[in-house]
Parts: structure tokens; sequence; C-alpha cells
């Protein structure tokens, strides 16, 4: 009778989903439907199963989309208009998106895949995956956002609250839940299946909105779901079933595309931020919100970026970099100049967008989510960063963690249920402190709240703390700056650092070798052209660079320096310093040997008011600006957009022959050179630095000392054997750029020496240093200080592990025979152990001490005590108006004359 019901039931699945179109209670009916399908998909007989999932899929694919309408998601350039696309979407607006009336289907379509032998077959069954990716492209590029220049909306729309719901709920769990059955090597075909089907839909995506090189400007989606199933079936197939990742990736050009709606997303998110998109309303503030809130994120921002990091492990480093800085729209503040116009932003938003991109291009090259992390890894960091953020509730830190890190027997993101979180505890008890609920003044209570390990065990904020990924779960700026106030608080009070700290460096996971191209990024002349640009800037003090853009050009130089090359061979350099100059930016792509190279002169593009033009090109000065991608300041800011171009239209022409027809004409570029304008003129200025001339100068400006900097290796050549001082784990911008400084040496001997030289030019010539005794006592002063402090704490540890040893030799002093019958009453009672189920959290588990389970009990007023009688005789209904069902003897009627008597003799008062 089941399965023929079961077989009835799906069929009319066309019919039950359009009654609950247009039923009124339609929450009603969908809770009835549930609580029959769960009944009939619980069971798992794989025909029966399967063809239901049949036709789950189809019906949802019919019925769901009731109101597609077409759209220009992300066109390119000004020639197309909507009209001209053929991709449809869901209308976000329509009441069975809005209003979640479709949840019933998708709750039975995951209850439904949860059985491994219906995903199996949903896996295999070619035909049934290009149905569902077919019904996902639906969601694709959905509730499209347009910027408005002028005036302000002037109806602000809340149908990305059913957008963020549908991707979820509708794409996102089915994801998660075809991923629960691919972890183990044998599963490989079916990860092939999905990645495959999955390409042809994003590439039907591309044809239908005329999609070449570039998005449409001043418009983003916040909703890819073909990127996402693409990006976490590679994680998957990388991380647990050993899959060969170049094997299963498209060409070069299909990468291109991919990476370019991400990026789009992650520069409207800096936008968004800046204020750029504040004609647009409150709701798109939400929608940045939303995209990285805690019940979204593992399903939104990180696949999101972890395909960056895959598209740019295999593109050319050089065009990465460029479309990011091209996305961001800070080309023009890329150059050296003292003044530049900016075609494309206004200057009040450069500073927050230069920080945006840098901060952008830290995340990519440090998250390490999905390319090398353990999932206790990842929860461990994870939990870490909410709690530097702020102290948490038990409950508030399992809904602010990603339950897929929590949950490995069920991975669905949404899912109230835990049943296996005995990591999360361990994780917790080791980063965190538990503060036990306390009265306050008023009388209420205050919650029991986890807080960082405290000053006795300072792993945490000393090694653990990680401004990266504290970064990257705020969603609210104001959760950084408390994080960081939290740190200095830790810093001061245990004695570290007395001042204004900088975010620290933390050392990154090992990468896995499928993404060793990752590191090419910090190892190319572009970005060693923005990193020397920068620094030359802040030096100068330019406008629009504030402390932060610094520390992000500090955090990726060190970045480079940690996972920078094998050891270059020196004698290939000459050691000649600044003999060695010539006109061109970098020799090579080694971030270690560009570090030393010297600049003489670049050539400029300013405005001709600008006090550079005043000055004659020298003699020396090659005019061939433009041939050299390395020698100008030209080629230094306009080169990101035409080498981005050039490496573009090559691996065009690569692939095919007929792509030139394709690729729209520079005419119809949105990023015009301000060089094209008649306002600006050439002008040659006078460099002379090179990046470690730079950060020696910049620590002197720092400082406020001239000559601030000494190499420590001339006094103790121990800091080249053993960089990891303790003083150099924590301080201000001096302190990085003294740690940097110290790496740069101690990867090439050539940099040690010339920045030996560079500090004995820029201190006038005197003596071998001779430091008196008084001179030698501030100095060390501050290292004397750091031993006694490590000195103090390891007494602390020692007192209490004698403590720890006397209490357990008083505790031995009982007799052996109560021992052992203590220890057999202990193991039978672990045997006959009781297991206890919370109704609160969901969770199970035995009462410990540690973990005491108990049984909440309300007590409350009643009137039940007051009915006993003294009399054991039973009552009788009233026949008449004397009788009386309530006698006198009740306990209520003598307490009411106990109370009365007292009353008579006695104030109430009293």
């Amino acid at each position: 009778f089941q399965i023929a019901f079961t077989k009835t039931f799906v069929q009319h699945y066309a019919f039950i989903m359009k009654t609950l179109k247009k039923s009124h209670e339609s929450d009603t009916m969908s809770n009835r439907i549930v609580h029959i399908s769960v009944q009939l998909f619980s069971y798992e007989n794989q025909r029966d199963l399967f063809d239901s999932c049949r036709g789950c899929t189809s019906v949802i694919q019919r019925k769901t989309l009731l109101s597609p309408t077409p759209i220009s998601s992300l066109l390119l350039g000004t020639c197309s208009y909507e009209e001209n696309s053929l991709h449809v979407v869901v209308n976000c607006g329509e009441a069975l998106l809005k209003n979640n009336t479709y949840w019933p289907l998708v709750s039975d379509f995951i209850n439904i895949l949860s059985h491994q032998s219906v995903a199996k077959k949903f896996l295999e069954d070619h035909g049934l995956l290009v149905t569902w990716m077919n019904f996902v492209s639906f969601f694709q590029g959905m509730n499209l956002n347009k910027r408005e220049l002028n005036e302000h909306v002037e109806f602000e729309s809340q149908t990305y609250y059913a957008a963020f719901a549908a991707e979820l709920e509708a794409c996102a769990q089915p994801m998660w839940g075809l991923l629960s059955h691919c972890k183990v090597r044998e599963t490989q075909e079916y990860t092939r299946n999905v990645v495959r089907y999955c390409l042809e839909a994003l590439q039907d995506w591309f044809d239908a909105i005329n999609f070449v090189d570039e998005p449409a400007p001043n418009q983003v989606t916040f909703h890819l779901p073909l990127h996402r199933y693409f990006a976490m079936f590679l994680s998957k197939a990388v991380k647990c079933q050993e899959l060969d990742l170049d094997t299963i990736l498209p060409d070069q050009e299909m990468l291109m595309k991919l990476m370019i709606h991400p990026l789009q997303i992650q520069a409207s998110l800096s936008e968004i931020h800046s204020n750029m998109w504040v004609r647009n309303g409150l709701q798109i503030k939400g929608q940045a919100m939303t995209y990285v809130q805690s019940h979204f994120c593992n399903s939104m921002i990180d696949p999101d970026i972890y395909l960056l990091q895959v598209c740019a492990s295999r593109l050319d480093p050089d065009y990465f970099i460029s479309s990011v800085f091209e996305r961001f729209k800070v080309v023009d503040l890329l150059t050296m100049a003292s003044q530049h116009q900016n075609t494309v932003l206004d200057s009040e938003h450069e500073r927050s967008m230069l920080e945006g991109a840098l901060t952008f291009l830290v995340l990519l090259l440090s998250l390490r989510l999905h390319l090398g992390m353990t999932d206790d890894e990842i929860l461990r960091a994870e939990m870490v960063a909410q709690l530097c953020m702020n102290d948490r509730t038990h409950s508030s830190l399992l809904d602010l963690i990603s339950l897929e890190y929590i949950n490995t027997k069920n991975p669905n993101p949404k899912s109230g249920i835990i049943p296996g979180s005995l990591s999360f505890e361990s994780v917790l008890s080791a980063v965190a402190d538990f503060k036990a609920p306390v009265f306050e003044p008023g009388g209420s209570m205050q919650q029991g709240m986890y807080t960082p390990k405290g000053m006795i065990i300072t792993e945490v904020w000393d090694k653990e703390f990680d401004p990266v990924m504290v970064i990257l779960r705020t969603v609210y700026r104001r959760d950084v700056q408390s994080a960081m106030d939290r740190y200095t608080a830790f810093l001061k009070q245990s004695g570290k650092f007395p001042g204004n700290p900088w975010p620290p460096y933390k050392k990154r996971t090992p990468l896995h070798p499928s993404y060793k191209g990752l590191i090419k990024l910090l190892h190319c002349k572009t970005l060693h052209i923005v990193l020397f640009t920068l620094l030359y800037k802040i030096l100068m003090d330019h406008q629009n660079l504030s402390e932060h853009v610094l520390c992000m050009v500090l955090y990726l130089i060190e970045l480079g320096l940690e996972n920078s090359p094998e050891q270059e061979s020196d004698e290939e350099e000459s050691a000649g310093g600044q003999e060695r100059c010539h006109d061109s930016w970098f020799p090579g792509s080694n971030l270690v040997s560009n570090m030393r190279h010297f600049i003489n002169y670049v050539r400029v593009r300013v405005p001709e008011t600008a006090p550079e033009v005043k000055k004659e090109p020298p003699a020396s000065t090659s005019s061939d600006g433009l041939a050299s991608s390395q020698n100008s300041g030209t080629a230094q800011v306009f080169s990101l957009v035409a080498e981005r171009r050039k490496k573009f239209q090559e691996i065009i022409n690569r692939n095919t022959s007929e792509a030139n027809q394709v690729v729209r004409p520079k005419a119809s570029m949105k990023w015009s050179a301000p060089g094209a304008t008649p306002q600006l003129t050439t002008a040659i200025l006078e460099v002379k630095e090179s990046i470690l001339s730079l950060l020696i100068k910049l620590h002197h400006k720092l400082s406020g000392k001239q000559n601030s900097y000494y190499p420590p290796w001339l006094d103790d050549v121990d800091v080249l054997i053993h960089p990891e001082i303790p003083r150099y784990s924590h301080g201000d911008g001096m302190t990085a750029v003294e740690r940097i400084l110290l790496k740069a040496a101690i990867h090439s001997r050539l940099n040690k020496r010339i920045i030996e030289e560079i500090c004995r030019k820029v201190t006038p010539p005197v003596p071998p240093k001779k430091i008196s005794s008084a001179e030698k006592k501030t100095l060390d002063k501050e290292e004397r200080r750091q031993k006694a402090r490590e000195r103090q704490q390891k007494l602390l540890a020692e007192f209490a592990s004698r403590q720890k040893s006397f209490m357990e030799t008083a505790m031995d002093v009982e007799s052996p025979d109560a021992d052992i019958a203590m220890e057999v009453a202990t193991s039978e009672q672990h045997v006959s152990e009781a297991i206890y189920d919370c109704v609160i959290c969901g969770q199970s588990g035995p009462s410990t001490e540690d973990r005491p389970t108990g049984l909440v009990v309300l007590l409350q007023a009643s009137s039940v005590l007051g009915q006993c009688r003294n009399s054991t005789e039973p009552k009788k209904l009233p026949t008449t108006e004397e009788e009386q069902i309530y006698p006198w003897d009740t306990c209520a009627a003598l307490h009411d004359v106990r109370l009365t008597t007292l009353q008579r003799y006695f104030k109430d008062v009293s």
C-alpha cells in the first residue's frame, strides 16, 4: 500500500503546487503535506524513491518558476539592451517565492537525496543532472541590482529576502546533500558528471547574456548558484576524492569568464561600504550583509573566493592582478604623480576602494578554507575569530559558526540538528574560558559567556588571533575594531606592547599542492609595481592613502617573502647596489630580488599645472616609454588595463581562430586611459629608490627620528638563524617594517648587504659603532623586560604544576581498597550511563561534572492545595441553596481565618 500511495502522491505533485499557490493558508497546507511526505520518503526503496526524485525535479522545474522574466544580467558594453538577452530568471516578487510557498517540495527533494542509493542514481543519470542544472540556471543572476546615479530610488524593494532564501533552500541545500555522498575516491565519476554539466550550463548562460570578457558597469547580482556548484564540487574533488584538478578544469578562456562575476561581487561590496550605492537605499546594504552572514557565508562568499583562488592559480598573474584593480576602479590612482585624474571614480571614494582592493588581495592570498585546512582547523579558526570579536554564549557560537564544519553527519547548513558536535565542545574548551553567570546590580542575571583563554595560557591572542579571518566573518565593520581593541587590551595587560598595535601577521597553513599556482600572484611584476608605487606615495604623504593601505601593502610584502621560491643564486647578481641601476621597473618576477632593484626615473601623465611638468628629462632617460612595459609611469599606470586585454586576446587567439570577430573593439572600452585627454602632459619623475630603501625611510618616518633603523644582525648574528623573536610578533608599523627587512635579509645575502649600505648612506659616515653602557642599557631594556616576563610565567606555571601534584598526592592517601571499589563503581556507572537529549540546543550526551544535564522545573502559584479538607467524607453536590460545594473545613478557609485573626491583633506592616 505504501509503495502504491507513494507513486500516486508523486503524480499529484503538480496539483499540490498549484493548490499551494492559490491557497490563502499555504503554511497550514504545507505542514500537512510535509507530514505525509516525510513518512513516505523515509524508507530506502531505491526504485520508488528514485521515481519520486524524478517527479520532484520535474515538478519543481515546471511549477516553481511560474513567472520567469528576461534580464540583461551583467550585459556587455553599452550596445546591449535587455531585449537582446535570452536569459530568464525567477521573479523574486512572485508570491510563490516571496512567501516561500515552494518549501514543501524542496524539503521532500532534500529528504530523498539524503538516501545514498538514491543520490548515487541521481548523480549517475545524465539526463537528470542536465534537468537539475537547467533548473539552477533560472536562479543564476536573479535580483539584478542597478546602481542609481542621479536620484534616490523611489521604492525600496524587499525582494532580496526571497532571492537569498530561494538560493539557499532551492539550490544550496540540495548541493550540500549531493556533496555529502562524494567523500571517497570511488565517487570521482559523480563529481566529473556534475562539473561537466555545470560547465555546460555556465557556457549556455554566458551565451544567453552575450558575455565576452567584461560585465556591464554599475550592475551586480549576488546570486551565482552555478558558479558555486562548480566551486564546491571542485573543492570536494581535490580534498576528498584525490582528483587531479587540471583534469576537470576548463580552458583558460573559460576560467577568465568564470572569475569576472564573483570578482564583480567583491568590488561591489567595497562600493556599497563606500556609500557609492547610497541612492539605492538601505536594501542594498542588507544584501551585502546577508551575503557574508553566518547562515549564508559557506554557501555564497566562501565558494566565490575559492573559485577566484582557483582561477588565480591557473591564469596569468599579471592579468589577474590587473583585473582586480580595474574592477575596483583604482587604476588611475596607481600613479606616482602628485596629481591624477580618475575618470570612473570620485576622489572621495578612492581611499576606501583602494583599501577594499588590497584587503581583497590579502583575503584571496591568505585564506585556506578550501586550500588545505582540515575541518577541525577550520572550526578552530572560525571559533577564535568569533571569540576575538566579542564574548559569546554557547548558543550564539553555534549560530555564528557555519554548521558545515561543526556537523560531519548532516552537512545541511540550515539544519537545526547537530548530531555530532563533540569536536565543537573539545575545540571550545581548548580556546575559550567560561565566565559563570553573575547577578547585575538591578537584580537580573547575566548569561554565562565564553571568552578567549586568559593571561596564563596566551596561545589564542598570541598565536591564533587572525585579523584576516575576522575581516572575512564580520557583518559590521565595528566588529573588526572591537577585535583590535580587545587585542590591544591583551597586549597592554600582558606587557607585550604598550602602544597601539597593528594587526599581527599570522603564518598560513601550507597550500595543497593543487593550488601552488596561487603563490604566483605574490611574485609578478604588476603587483610589485603597485606595491612600489603605494610605498612611494605614502612616503611622500600623498592624499587618499591611509594607514590601512600601508598595513595591507606591508602584509602583502611579508606574505610574498614567506612564500618565496627557492633560494636565489646571489652570484648571478652584481654586488654593486645603486651602481647597477638602470631605467626599468623590475628585471624579474621574484619579490626577493625585486626588493633591492633601484628605479631611477619614471614617466608620468599629469595635468599641466602639476609640479612635475617643470622638470626636464635627463639625458640618461629613455624616451621610448610605451615600448617597455616597465620603463615609465605611463606604462605602470595604464598597462594594467592594456596588459589585461593583451593577455585575454592572446588566449582567445590561441583557443579559437574566430575569436577576433567576437572581441569588442577598443573604442567600446569603459576604462579609457586619462592620458587621452588633452589636459594631461608627460613628465619625468626622479625616484632613485628601491623597495628596501623605501621601507627603511618609512621606518624613519613612522618613528619620527632620523636614522632610526639599525640592522639587528650587526649586534646579534643569531637573529638571522633564529628570526622568531617575540618582540617582532606584536607591535606597530615600525615592528612590521623591521620584521620584513629581517626576512628580506635572511632570504638573500645581497639584500642583507644592500640594507647595510642603505643604512650607512642614510646615516653620516662614522667609525664602527661603539655603544656606551648607558645606551646599551636603553637598547636592551625591552629585551630584559621580555625575559623577566617569560621567567615569571615559567614560575607561575611551575607553581601551578607543583600544586596540582600535591593535590593528587593528597588524594592518593586513601586506602587502595576504596580506590578499587570506586573504580569498579565508576566502570559500572559508565556501562549504564544514561544519555539525555537537550530540547533547547538539540545535543545528546551523558550528564557529567563538566557538563551536567538538569531538569528545568517551573514553580507557580496554585489554588489546588486550598481545596484540601480535614475530613475524609466525600463531597456531595449541593441540591439546595443552603448547601455549599465548598465547606468551611478546607485549607483555604482555615488560612483565611488565621489571617483575619492575625490582622485583628497586629498591624499589616509587622
